[in-house]
């Protein structure tokens, strides 16, 4: 019973990882900027400092999250792994 239990639990912790996505952001302004996502249900937000880039992992049974908030504009209401994005004067363009 015990090694069925590890199994299962096991089987759902590989699961969990391969739901995460990411995407890659270069902010090039001289300000910080902060995203608000809603991924899967959970709310979170990502803060970009000035001049760098970041790259945000989000953990979630899909592959995108919707962005509801924060301080810089994007042409798009969702963020989908794999994109990589960058901030200029607070807008976003994809790279």
């Amino acid at each position: 019973m015990k090694k069925i239990a590890f199994t299962l639990l096991a089987l759902v912790s590989f699961t969990s990882l391969a739901a995460a996505g990411s995407i890659r952001v270069y902010n090039s302004d001289s300000k910080t900027h902060k995203i608000e996502l809603k991924c899967s249900g959970s709310s979170t937000t990502v803060e970009i400092d000035a001049s760098k880039t970041t790259t945000y992992t989000f953990h979630s049974s899909s592959k995108e999250c919707d962005i509801v908030g924060g301080t810089i504009k994007f042409p798009t209401t969702k963020l989908v792994d794999g994109g990589s994005w960058k901030i200029k004067d607070g807008t976003a363009t994809k790279e």
